[in-house]
């Protein structure tokens, strides 16, 4: 009995230390350990022509534009383009746009893909090529390499872009087979920005204006409520006053003759 309690709890033991080693594996293969090498250089591409659906809110909320995006034409490369750094805007406020690269360089989409993606809904947009651009790569074999990539490559590139000094935005993700590619181009920035966000930044604004408005009202005093008399009536009221003055000035004169007497 003592026999197969020792052999159950060895057995135990060898099942703990095999999952341990299994989990270590899996999050070494998904990148934990991978080196992140960020440079600026020329991208590996020149302009990109892509279809997207943009929106608003958490980034964490993107993963289902992803998981339709490639639902639809499972063999073209994903890209995400993020507008806003999450540690300055409030979350529900953040823009991206994810989609699909339909075409690189000079060469035509295929229709029948463009045709799918804008009939679900999808917009079409050409990113121009640029000589410069903070780049660098990370491992994609699964899903939770997508998770390790961005909790330890954003950080890093923050880094770089701040000690070099750069302008660099906005920030692109590229899913490829095996990496994914994180890239920030460092020239024309302004046409990586899809036409939602410039009608983002009007509304935002026209509600900012709007709120400075109402707050310049609330702060203006209230008005005297003799002001809101009309000439006649201030007339009376001026008259009202100085009949009063005249007649405490009578019953001062009054009261002195009662003294004097």
């Amino acid at each position: 009995m003592e026999t197969e309690a020792n052999d159950l709890v060895f057995y135990l033991i060898f099942l703990l230390i095999v999952f341990f080693i299994s989990v270590c594996y899996f999050f070494v293969y998904s990148g934990l350990f991978a080196t992140i090498d960020i440079r600026a250089q020329r991208p590996p591409f020149t302009s990109l022509r892509i279809a997207y659906k943009f929106a608003r809110g958490p980034y964490k909320n993107a993963g289902h534009l992803f998981t339709e995006a490639h639902s639809l034409i499972p063999d073209l490369k994903t890209i995400g383009i993020y507008y806003d750094d999450p540690q300055q805007v409030n979350p529900s406020e953040l823009r991206y746009c994810v989609g699909v690269i339909l075409s690189e360089g000079d060469s035509e989409p295929d229709n029948a893909h463009l045709s799918t993606f804008l009939e679900h809904g999808f917009k079409e947009l050409v990113l121009p090529a640029v000589d410069h651009a903070v780049i660098t790569t990370f491992p994609f074999n699964n899903t939770v390499s997508i998770f390790i990539g961005v909790a330890r490559v954003y950080p890093k590139l923050a880094m770089y872009i701040k000690e070099s000094k750069l302008c660099a935005h906005p920030m692109i993700e590229i899913y490829e087979n095996d990496k994914i590619v994180f890239m920030s181009p460092l020239s024309r920035q302004d046409e990586f920005y899809v036409e939602e966000t410039l009608e983002a930044e009007l509304t935002n604004s026209t509600i900012e204006e709007s709120e400075n408005q109402d707050s310049e009202l609330a702060q203006e005093p209230a008005s005297h409520p003799q002001d809101d008399h009309t000439e006649d009536e201030q007339e009376e009221i001026e008259k009202s006053e100085i009949n009063g003055i005249i007649e405490d000035s009578d019953s001062g004169s009054s009261f002195e003759e009662l003294n004097h007497s």
